[in-house]
């Protein structure tokens, strides 16, 4: 393999992961959407569905000009096995903890574009995680940060 294709490789591989933590994203703030005990809850769990849909259109769009493959939506995820107030922000914190670590993985990429891209949806998971109740890592995106 060439380093170019391995570059490629590496890039199409980072955005599988990403587009892997989204798909789980878009079901579980469907999820909150659908289950959440008060009105507020249940509208910003849509809303995030919505932004996290986006953003995987995004990200499947730059596996295709890669000539990757977008990985398959999984026809169910994790979900929490409590729908109180404080069981739905944790888990949410995890969902975006877990968009962060494949974040990171883009700002690795050769590609300055997926950079920038893993760059700002680091920042957006940081800042939803946060949002939910969360708590700043020193290095956000990194496991035990």
């Amino acid at each position: 393999m060439s380093e170019g294709s391995e570059a490629a490789g590496d890039a199409v591989s980072a955005l599988a992961e990403a587009l892997r933590a989204e798909n789980a994203a878009v079901y579980a703030y469907e999820f909150v959407g659908g289950s959440a005990g008060d009105e507020d809850r249940r509208s910003h769990g849509l809303a995030l569905a919505s932004e996290h849909k986006v953003t995987r259109a995004e990200l499947r769009e730059a596996m295709l000009d890669r000539e990757g493959s977008p990985p398959a939506v999984e026809p169910t995820y994790p979900l929490p096995s409590g729908r109180d107030g404080e069981t739905l922000d944790d888990f949410a914190v995890g969902v975006e903890n877990t968009c962060a670590r494949a974040a990171l993985w883009l700002t690795a990429a050769d590609d300055t574009d997926l950079r920038t891209t893993g760059a700002r949806l680091l920042q957006e998971a940081t800042v939803r995680a946060l949002e939910w109740g969360g708590e700043l890592d020193s290095l956000p995106g990194f496991e035990g940060g």
